[in-house]
Formats: structure tokens, C-alpha cells, sequence
């Protein structure tokens, strides 16, 4: 939800309106502006980038709450590099601003390079963050159980709000997992192998489950609905 709505709300939404240009619609997988525009196109991708490293940063200077921390900045910086690679094959956030740039086919294959080499930054900068957490004998809940559970039921949550969009159901669904998709790499990150369930203080994770329901349930009626 966090990187979604810094996205598609923040990023292409925020944008827009700093321009001039008038929103057309906006969903959980979806945003429409006019006229076009392409820094509106690239504002989702770098709202994400922006956050994703100022999550980090946090992240390496605090002891609180470390797996959603972790998991924030994981999600946002994985989602910047996977639009790149999703513009190299597909129409998406880069294909309008590269194609003013670079003619094609050198446009998608300078996307393609990016793209990879993005996620092998994200992808280093992470597993450094977590070699030193194991080096300091630190004690935060980062083991591979969590992290696929949460990405299990984060792919479950953008398919179900992405069912909520009438006007094309499926699509919007399949949109959803493939923007998830893009976050794939974070199960192979050297986590942990046990599990430090018997750590976590069950009663607060209650508390946060339901209050993160309740901001699904509001994530669900609108931005899965569609705000026109």
C-alpha cells in the first residue's frame, strides 16, 4: 500500500498537479493525466526511488520497527528498478520520457542495462545492510519466514484491490501482480534461516494487524475502486 500510493497518489498524482494538468484517473494500478506528460510518467517511479533511500537511511540509523522498514524500502526501490525493465518490453512510466531522448531500439536497450543494474545496486545495498545486522549479532525479526509471508499476502492485496476496479477487472488484478512482480527479488536476500517468531510481542502485532486492515479496507474503496 505504501508504495503504491507513493507511486501512483504522491508520484504521478502530485506531479501532475504541480504542472497544471488535470488527473483523469487514478487507481491502484492505474493513472491517467491530460494532456501527457513525461515528467508525470517518471514522478511515480522516482517517488518511490526518493522514499525507498530515505527509508534506508532511517533504517541504518534506528533499532525501531526494522522488518516494516525494511520491508518499505525493499518494496519502493525494487518497484523504480522493475518499472525500468517493464518500459524496456512494454509501454510504461519510461517510455515516453526515453523515446524523447534515445531513438529505438537503443531507447529500450539503455532501459534494459538500467534496469539490471539498478537491481543489482538494490539488491547490494540490501544484503550489505543485512550482513552487517548478523555481524552485530543484532536481533531484529528478518528471517525468511516473515519476508514471504508479508510478500505472499502483499501479492494477494494488489490482486484483490485491483478486482475492485470495474471497468476491467482482470486486468487491473494481473497489473497488480506484475507490479508486485517486480519486488520478487526481495525472498532471495540473505535472511536469516530461523525464525525469531517467539520474539515478536503478538499482543501489539493484533493492534497493527487491524490497523492496517481498517487502511486496506480504505486503500480497497479507492484506489482499487478508481478515482475519476
Amino acid at each position: 500500500m505504501i508504495a503504491d500510493i507513493l507511486h501512483e497518489v504522491v508520484g504521478h498524482g502530485v506531479t501532475c498537479i504541480i504542472i497544471g494538468n488535470k488527473v483523469e484517473l487514478l487507481t491502484s494500478v492505474y493513472f491517467k493525466s491530460s494532456p501527457g506528460n513525461a515528467a508525470v510518467d517518471i514522478g511515480g517511479p522516482f517517488a518511490n526511488l526518493i522514499f525507498g533511500c530515505l527509508t534506508f537511511y532511517v533504517l541504518r540509523k534506528t533499532s525501531f520497527a526494522r522488518l516494516l522498514l525494511f520491508q518499505v524500502a525493499a518494496y519502493n526501490l525494487f518497484w523504480f528498478s522493475g518499472t525500468i525493465l517493464h518500459s524496456a518490453i512494454s509501454n510504461g512510466d519510461w517510455t515516453f520520457a526515453i523515446n524523447e531522448i534515445i531513438a529505438e531500439p537503443f531507447g529500450k536497450l539503455l532501459l534494459i542495462i538500467s534496469g539490471i543494474l539498478s537491481y543489482i545496486l538494490v539488491i547490494r545495498y540490501l544484503n550489505t545492510y543485512l550482513d552487517a545486522a548478523l555481524k552485530n549479532n543484532q536481533g531484529e525479526p528478518l528471517a525468511k519466514q516473515d519476508i514471504f509471508v508479508s510478500f505472499l499476502f502483499a501479492a494477494a492485496a494488489a490482486l484483490l484491490a485491483g478486482l475492485l476496479f470495474k471497468p476491467d477487472r482482470l486486468q487491473a488484478a494481473m497489473e497488480g501482480l506484475l507490479e508486485m512482480a517486480a519486488s520478487l527479488p526481495i525472498l532471495f536476500l540473505k535472511f536469516r534461516e530461523n525464525s525469531f517468531a517467539e520474539n515478536h510481542n503478538f499482543s501489539r502485532l493484533r493492534f497493527f494487524g487491524l490497523i492496517v486492515c481498517v487502511l486496506y479496507l480504505f486503500f480497497c474503496l479507492t484506489l482499487g475502486q478508481g478515482i475519476s
